[in-house]
């Protein structure tokens, strides 16, 4: 069972080449879709694809799709789930190659390396190579890491949750790693492609998800006493 999340929010066109790419994977794959109240036409595609999936009403954000879809796989019986957003591309061996890495090293918590055009994408990768500095568009969660690290913090609902969920992986012990699997992230994709209603919404909101992450860390990612943090 290899199971893959996919968060949705509008973009239809994205979300058909992302569902191409993994029916493209060179191991047996299980599609799980959640859609956060797209108005585009996302939600009767994804219904006619008859993969699990959950539709919500509205957009609760990228923190409670996380969690209501890695419940719902790791409750299926999952070991593993790769999450990814509809923004990305993943090429045939990413999958695969992630869970070969993981044969290696056993790092319950390990992502790929977002690239910014197809053509680097698609170079082979080296599986050796691992860095401190995991990369959320892609991500591959065990049912260990789940278990110890807790759900996503819904406080953050569309910004800083994947930084949270990193400072309290490492403050736990959990290794996080990323390893040289490159993918495809059409970055900003959601925020640039939202409607002018949408785009205020994420962008005020996202500037509530820092104030709520500097509250509890009193710091924002990025800056030198967030890296403080991992040292």
């Amino acid at each position: 069972m290899n199971p893959v999340l996919v968060l949705t929010h509008n973009n239809l066109t994205l979300t058909k080449r992302c569902v191409d790419a993994i029916r493209k994977q060179d191991i047996p794959t299980d599609l799980f879709i959640f859609d956060n109240g797209s108005t585009d036409g996302s939600p009767e595609w994804i219904d006619s694809l008859g993969v699990p999936g959950m539709l919500h009403p509205e957009n609760k954000g990228v923190s409670y799709g996380w969690n209501l879809g890695l419940e719902f796989c790791f409750e299926d019986g999952a070991e593993q789930v790769l999450a990814i957003g509809n923004d990305t591309v993943i090429p045939p061996g990413f999958y695969r190659t992630l869970l070969e890495s993981n044969k290696h090293f056993y790092i319950p918590f390990l992502t790929g390396v977002a690239v910014d055009n197809m053509e680097q994408a698609l170079q082979t990768p080296i599986i050796e190579y691992l860095t401190p500095r995991p990369d959320f568009s892609a991500f591959v969660i065990t049912r260990d890491a789940w278990d110890k690290i807790g759900r996503f913090d819904e406080r953050m609902v569309h910004y800083c949750s994947d930084c949270d969920y990193h400072v309290r992986g490492h403050r736990l012990g959990v290794p996080m790693m990323k390893a040289a699997i490159p993918f495809y992230h059409e970055r900003s994709s959601t925020l640039r492609l939202a409607s002018p209603e949408d785009r205020l919404e994420i962008e005020t909101q996202a500037n509530k998800d820092r104030q709520m992450f500097h509250s509890i860390y009193g710091c924002l990612p990025g800056s030198k006493e967030y890296e403080a943090i991992f040292l």
